[in-house]
């Protein structure tokens, strides 16, 4: 339910102090100034360090309960999903290849879509979408070079009718299983082959120093002294040892004899897969894999400079996996979204959900000018909602009433399956370029993701739930 609105400029420590206060005496079960259970408390990664900033200013206080530990903050599935969507808006989606054939820009005009502008944040939907048509038409076309057919009325086998639901769903599976194996993993067995041989591998540069790290201490590769800071023994070893480690991004990561385009189609693919599996696992409540999809994400965060949810992926899964007891890893597991219209995939996101009561709980409070009115008018919200669930079974109103239609997607799709055909997109051919730079990549996601991981994961890697700021030693 809606709790309404507070009184919290959250940019102020000491207002959030004072708010994680009333909300541990109103919500947290206490026994007498000891926390007996702690409640999860959601949102962004902005209020999630917010949270764990509060804690640290509170963390010489006698008690659980004067150190705020009534709360341990989490990160939720739909702004992580929404920042996302940004970091594979940052890598293929560029105004420049417009009149580039194939490519996210040129679909955009393509297909009219006119609600795709400005920030992701502020159009989420729009791009999420436009993506998506792109992602189906891309499996279309796959399953039918997979089956080698021209058209799409023959498609299926002859005796397809025939089959028993069981067969068919075998069927079916087994050629996306073929797909997916082909063209997602590319026949390998561990998609994160390069990045785990470095994270793997104490003798890599990436972990040159973060290796050396023991007993809380960093240790000279070249003298017996030690220093409990990392930058102190990179200035160390520089200064005495004349010696400095630096992590570079190789320049030629794409040959000249590589298909450009091909690599920014199956590269979309293999984004859209991964953001598809986040969005799917939200809508089917399953939180397991919602928490699972934080591995994928961290490497493209920390590749795409989106330094904050690459944090909040290394925070989500040490918790679930290390830091929690096992009750509550599957309490912070399996609590993560909520169905308010019944039904199968029907789920939200619990910080999506949040923004909808946020959105209508501001609409209740247009008009009144002074604070104390705007407060008491926000906490109404709940009694209204109550009020129009006893109408609608006052009036017998049981089924939907309407129901939101994506206008032409299917036409959208076939547009676009038309294009890879014209254009030959999904055949191989080498030395064929973009005249954009910018999208001029490997084709493997995960492809160099790896500079500076090993540090931020070590830097971030939380020991307790609370206060769970970088370790200052790194």
């Amino acid at each position: 339910m809606s709790l309404g609105l507070f009184d919290c400029n959250e940019t102020k420590n000491q207002e959030v102090i004072k708010l994680l206060k009333f909300l541990t005496e109103k919500y947290v079960p206490l026994d007498g100034d000891e926390v007996i259970d702690e409640v999860f408390f959601g949102g962004d990664r902005l209020t999630d360090e917010r949270v764990q900033g509060a804690q640290r200013a509170m963390e010489n206080a006698e008690t659980s309960k004067g150190k705020l530990q009534g709360f341990i903050s989490k990160i939720e599935d739909w702004h992580r999903m929404m920042n996302f969507l940004e970091a594979i808006c940052k890598s293929t989606f560029k105004q420049e290849s417009s009149a580039e054939r194939g490519t996210m820009y040129y679909f955009k005009i393509l297909l009219n879509a006119k609600n795709v502008k400005g920030k992701v944040k502020n159009s989420f939907r729009a791009h999420k979408l436009l993506y998506y048509v792109v992602f189906d038409a891309i499996c279309c076309s796959l399953f039918m070079q997979e089956m080698n057919v021209e058209d799409e009325d023959q498609l299926l086998p002859s005796d397809f009718q025939e089959k028993t639901d069981e067969d068919k769903i075998s069927w079916l599976n087994e050629i996306c299983c073929r797909i997916v194996k082909k063209y997602m993993f590319e026949n390998k067995e561990d998609m994160f082959e390069q990045l785990r041989s470095v994270l793997d591998d104490p003798d890599h540069i990436e972990n040159y120093f973060v290796a050396s790290d023991n007993d809380e201490r960093f240790h000279c590769h070249f003298c017996p002294k030690s220093f409990v800071q990392l930058n102190s023994v990179k200035l160390h070893e520089k200064l005495l040892h004349q010696h400095t480690v630096t992590s570079k991004t190789s320049r030629k990561s794409n040959p000249e004899n590589e298909d450009q385009l091909y690599n920014h189609i199956m590269l979309i693919f293999k984004f859209v897969c991964l953001l598809k599996n986040l969005d799917t696992s939200i809508d089917m409540g399953d939180g397991a894999r919602s928490v699972r999809s934080a591995k994928y994400e961290l490497p493209i965060f920390n590749k795409t400079n989106k330094t904050k949810y690459a944090i909040g992926c290394v925070h989500l899964t040490t918790l679930t996996e290390e830091t929690l007891s096992s009750e509550q890893s599957q309490r912070l597991i399996y609590n993560r979204s909520i169905n308010i219209q019944g039904g199968k995939n029907n789920n939200l996101a619990l910080d999506e959900y949040l923004e909808m009561l946020n959105r209508d709980s501001k609409e209740l409070v247009k008009g009144h000018q002074t604070k104390t009115s705007i407060i008491s008018h926000s906490k109404e919200f709940p009694h209204l909602i109550n009020f129009a669930n006893q109408f609608d079974i006052i009036s017998q109103i049981k089924r939907r009433k309407g129901f939101h239609r994506l206008p032409e997607y299917k036409a959208d799709v076939r547009k676009v399956m038309k294009e890879f055909k014209d254009i030959e997109a999904l055949e191989l051919k080498t030395s064929r370029k973009l005249n954009c730079k910018g999208l001029a990549s490997n084709r493997d996601p995960f492809h160099e993701t790896y500079h500076n991981l090993p540090t931020l994961i070590r830097r971030h890697k939380p020991s307790i739930p609370f206060s769970r700021l970088r370790n200052p030693n790194y």
